[in-house]
C-alpha cells in the first residue's frame, strides 16, 4: 500500500498517548514508521496505516512535507471570513480582524492566478509575459469576487511556493506574530513593570492605583541613582551640567502611563497569580473547569438543603404585660428540594440562626405530607407532593452543622449525609438557583430587600418603614411561589419539576418514614427532668397538664425508690427522660417507663401552647419583658417606696392596739437584716463541734451590765438532749453538752430582738417597745 508518507516528514500528535512534534526517520519492511521526538529525542514506532488513519481523523497535523513547512490555515484566518462581532470587540480587535480578512482574500486572489498560470502550460516568468497573463485573467478573477490585481512578481513568488498538486491558500497568508517588538524603554524599566506586576498579585490588599504608586516612587528613585552615577562617571564638570543636556538625554524620558501598568498587570492575570493573590478557591472559581455533579436516578435520593437569611422584613407581635409589641426582624430560612427532579421538598421560615435546630424541622418538614398546601390549592398536578423519606442529604458544611450528633440520626433514621465544602456554592449549584429565584419574590413583598445596603442607601429606600406582614402571611404568599416554581418548565431538566416527581414517583415509587414518632424522637435533643405535681421546668418553661401530669406521677411511682423522706402530704417528685424540639416549645415528649410510649406535655402557659415558638425565641422574649419591667421601675424608685413604707409602718405602731402591734413590729423587723450592735470590744473565737451542735465559748469574758434588768428574766426554749441508752453514751453526752454545767460557765446576757423563736409574751413586746421608744 502506497501512503503519502515520507522521511523527514514531521507530524504534530495532538491526541492519544503520544503527543508532541515527532519526525519521520525510516520506514521497514513491516511499515513500521519510526518516530523521534523534537523535545525528549526518545523514539516511537506506529504502523503507517494507523499513521494515517490518525492524520485523517486530526489526530495528527503534518507540519513539513520533505522538510518543507508547510502552512496550515489557523481558526483566527477562518474566523475573518466571518462578520466580526462589532458590540462584544475591542477596537484594537477589530482592526486585526480586518487585516486577517485582507490578507486572506489577497491569498485567494494569488492562488486563483498560480492555478491558472498552472493550467496554462508554456506561459514564461518574466514580467512582461506575467503582466499579459495577469491582464488576460482579470476578467475572471473579478468574477470570482477577486477586485485586487498581484503584480508580476507577487505571482512569481507565489509560484515558488508548493507544487503544482499541492497548492492551498495557506502557503499565500502572510506570517504572523513573528516580526521583534521594538522596546519603548530601557531594560530596568521593564525589569521594575515586573516587579510592580510581582507586587499587586501578590497581596490581596494592593489596588491598580497603590501599584502604580509603587511604581512611580522606585521609577523616580532609580533614575535619580542612575544620573547621579553618570555624573560620578563623567567627573566635577558634570556637576554644572543640566539635566536636558545630552549627556542624560538616554534617562529623562517619560515613565509608562497608569494604563500601561494596568495592562502589564491584565497580561499577568492567570491561575497562578490569582490564586497568589486571592487563594486557591478563588483561583478554582475563576479559571478551573468544573468537575462531574452529582446526579439522582429517582426521586428523594438526595435532598439539597440550604439555610439563607431572607431578603424581606418580617413583623412579629410578642405580648410584653398584657400589651402587643411590634419587633421587626429578618427571617431565616430553610430550603429543600429533590435533585431528581428539582422539585421543592421542604420549607421552614424562623427567627433562629442556622443550628442543627432550623435543619432537623426542615426535614421533619420534607418527610411529612404538605397537608396545608394540599387543603388550599389540591393536587396541583402534583405540585403539592413532594414529600417522602430520603435516602442522602447535602448541606453546607457549616460550623452549625458539624458534629457526630447529625451522622448519629442518619444512622438511626436511614439516610446518609454528605457536606459541600465549605463556601463553595458551585458544589450544589442547583439549590442556589433555587434561592436566587426564591429571592425574587420575597423582593416584590411589603419590607423586601431589592438590593445590597449601600445601594439601598443611595437610592433612599429603607424596607423597614414598608415592613407589614407576619412570618404566617409570607409563608402563606411563598406558598403560591412554590407551586408556580413547581409547575414551571425547569432549564436543567426540560421540563416542570411537578411533571417529572409524578412520573419518578410512578417509576421508582416512594417510600414513607414506618414509625414518625421515633423520626421525630432522633431528630429531637435529649434531657432528664423532674417530675412533680407542678409539672415539669425546661428551659425557663413549665409543662404541665393536670390529667398527664397525675398518669406520669402515678406510672413512675414504681420504678423509682425514694431517696428522701418527705413530710406527710408532699408532693412526689421523679426524674424523667425526655425529648424536645428547639424549634418548637409548645410541648415536649416523656418516655412513660411503664408503657414504653411517648407522652406528649403541652406548655402551661397557653400562649406558647397556641402559638409555638423555639426556645430561643420565648427566651429572648422573657428578657426583653424583664428589661421592659426593670425600665419600668428603677432601683431608686424602689428605695424612695421602702422609705415611705417604713414611715407608714412606723406610724401604724404608734396608733395600733396591743396585738395589731405585735404583728407591726415583726414586719418592721423584717426589713432589713440583723447587724452588730455598737461596742468597745470584739473578740473572734474557735469553738470545738459537739454532737448537740450547742456548745458555749469559755474564753469570752463576762462583766456586770451597765444597768440592772427589772423585767422577768425567761430562759429561751432549746433543744432536748436525747437520752443515752447505755453508760458510755452518757459520758460522752456529759462531755459534749457542755451546757449541761452552767456553774463552770458564766451567765450570757441574751438580745430578745435578735431571737425570732422567742416566746412571744408580754416582757419581750414591751422590751421591743422600749428599745424603739413607742
Amino acid at each position: 500500500m502506497t501512503l503519502d508518507i515520507s522521511v523527514g516528514d514531521q507530524y504534530q500528535f495532538c491526541s492519544g498517548t503520544v503527543r508532541g512534534a515527532f519526525k519521520v526517520e525510516s520506514e521497514n519492511d513491516e511499515s513500521l514508521i519510526s518516530l523521534r521526538s523534537l523535545s525528549d529525542g526518545r523514539e516511537v514506532h506506529i504502523k503507517a496505516l494507523d499513521l494515517a488513519v490518525l492524520q485523517a481523523r486530526g489526530g495528527a497535523v503534518r507540519t513539513k512535507r520533505r522538510g518543507e513547512t508547510i502552512r496550515a490555515v489557523t481558526a483566527f484566518d477562518i474566523r475573518s471570513l466571518h462578520e466580526p462581532p462589532r458590540k462584544h470587540i475591542t477596537k484594537r480587535q477589530l482592526k486585526d480582524w480586518e487585516i486577517r480578512r485582507a490578507d486572506f482574500e489577497r491569498a485567494a486572489t494569488l492562488l486563483f492566478y498560480v492555478r491558472a498560470f498552472d493550467a496554462a502550460p508554456g506561459t514564461k516568468k518574466s514580467t512582461t509575459a506575467l503582466d499579459e497573463f495577469i491582464d488576460g485573467e482579470g476578467s475572471g478573477a473579478k468574477t470570482a469576487g477577486l477586485e485586487w490585481r498581484p503584480s508580476a512578481s507577487a505571482v512569481r513568488k507565489a509560484l515558488a511556493k508548493g507544487g503544482e498538486n499541492n497548492r492551498t491558500i495557506a502557503l499565500y497568508l502572510r506570517k504572523r506574530g513573528s516580526a521583534r517588538k521594538q522596546s519603548k524603554w530601557p531594560a530596568w524599566v521593564y525589569e521594575l513593570g515586573q516587579k510592580t506586576v510581582a507586587h499587586y498579585w501578590g497581596d490581596p490588599v494592593v489596588l491598580f492605583t497603590h501599584a502604580h504608586g509603587y511604581f512611580d516612587d522606585i521609577f523616580y528613585a532609580t533614575r535619580e541613582e542612575l544620573i547621579s552615577a553618570r555624573r560620578e562617571k563623567i567627573g566635577d564638570a558634570s556637576s554644572s551640567l543640566p539635566l536636558e543636556s545630552d549627556e542624560f538625554a538616554d534617562l529623562m524620558f517619560e515613565p509608562p502611563c497608569h494604563q500601561t501598568l494596568t495592562n502589564w498587570i491584565n497580561e499577568a492575570r492567570c491561575h497562578a497569580t490569582i490564586k497568589s493573590k486571592f487563594g486557591i478557591q478563588q483561583a478554582n472559581r475563576e479559571l478551573r473547569g468544573r468537575g462531574e455533579s452529582v446526579t439522582a436516578i429517582a426521586p428523594l435520593e438526595i435532598i439539597v438543603l440550604d439555610q439563607t437569611l431572607g431578603d424581606v422584613w418580617a413583623c412579629e407581635e410578642v405580648q410584653v404585660d398584657g400589651t402587643t409589641a411590634i419587633v421587626l426582624k429578618r427571617p431565616w430560612l430553610v430550603w429543600a428540594i429533590d435533585l431528581f427532579s428539582r422539585m421543592n421538598v421542604g420549607f421552614v421560615m424562623t427567627f433562629d440562626p442556622p443550628c442543627i435546630a432550623t435543619l432537623m424541622a426542615c426535614l421533619r418538614d420534607v418527610v411529612s405530607p404538605k397537608a396545608g398546601m394540599i387543603e388550599r390549592f389540591g393536587f396541583s398536578k402534583g405540585a403539592t407532593d413532594g414529600w417522602g423519606k430520603f435516602k442522602t442529604v447535602i448541606l453546607d458544611n457549616a460550623l452549625a452543622h458539624i458534629g457526630v450528633s447529625l451522622q448519629l440520626v442518619g444512622d438511626i433514621a436511614g439516610f446518609e449525609v454528605d457536606y459541600a465544602p465549605i463556601r463553595t456554592p458551585e458544589y450544589k449549584p442547583w439549590i442556589e438557583r433555587f434561592v436566587r429565584t426564591m429571592n425574587g419574590a420575597l423582593h416584590a413583598l411589603p419590607g423586601g430587600i431589592p438590593c445590597p445596603p449601600e445601594e439601598l442607601e443611595t437610592r433612599g429606600i429603607d424596607p423597614q418603614k414598608s415592613a407589614a406582614l407576619t412570618t404566617d402571611s409570607i409563608r402563606d404568599l411563598m406558598d403560591h411561589k412554590i407551586i408556580e416554581y413547581n409547575l414551571d418548565d425547569h432549564d436543567g431538566i426540560g421540563m416542570a419539576p411537578a411533571r417529572k416527581w409524578t412520573e419518578g414517583v410512578a417509576e421508582f415509587g416512594r417510600l414513607s418514614v414506618d414509625d414518625a414518632r421515633s423520626f421525630k424522637l432522633v431528630l429531637g435533643r435529649y434531657e432528664t427532668r423532674t417530675l412533680d405535681a407542678e409539672g415539669i421546668l425546661l428551659n425557663g418553661h413549665t409543662f404541665h397538664d393536670q390529667g398527664i401530669t397525675s398518669m406520669l406521677l402515678d406510672h413512675m411511682a414504681r420504678f423509682h425508690r425514694e431517696r428522701r423522706k418527705r413530710k406527710p402530704g408532699q408532693t412526689a417528685s421523679f426524674r424523667v427522660h425526655l425529648f424536645f424540639d428547639d424549634m418548637d416549645c409548645s410541648s415536649i415528649s416523656i418516655i412513660d417507663e411503664l408503657t414504653n410510649e411517648v407522652v406528649e406535655l403541652p406548655n402551661s402557659d397557653p400562649f406558647y401552647a397556641e402559638k409555638p415558638v423555639s426556645f430561643a425565641f420565648s427566651k429572648g422574649e422573657r428578657e426583653y419583658q424583664a428589661k421592659l419591667n426593670k425600665n419600668f421601675h428603677t432601683r431608686e424608685e424602689k428605695a424612695k417606696a421602702r422609705r415611705e413604707y417604713t414611715k407608714e409602718l412606723e406610724a401604724k405602731l404608734a396608733n395600733d392596739n396591743h396585738a395589731e402591734a405585735k404583728r407591726t413590729i415583726r414586719v418592721l423587723h423584717g426589713r432589713e437584716k440583723p447587724q452588730l450592735a455598737p461596742g468597745s470590744q470584739i473578740i473572734d473565737l474557735k469553738i470545738n463541734p459537739s454532737i448537740s451542735g450547742m456548745p458555749v465559748a469559755e474564753a469570752v469574758p463576762v462583766s456586770m451590765p451597765f444597768s440592772e434588768r427589772a423585767d422577768v428574766l425567761i430562759a429561751p426554749k432549746g433543744r432536748k438532749p436525747k437520752k443515752p441508752k447505755t453508760r458510755k453514751d452518757a459520758a460522752v453526752s456529759e462531755v459534749a453538752n457542755d451546757h449541761a454545767k452552767p456553774h463552770e460557765r458564766g451567765t450570757a446576757d441574751l438580745d430578745w430582738a435578735a431571737q425570732p423563736d422567742v416566746d412571744e409574751s408580754e416582757a419581750a413586746l414591751d422590751e421591743l417597745a422600749r428599745r424603739y421608744g413607742f
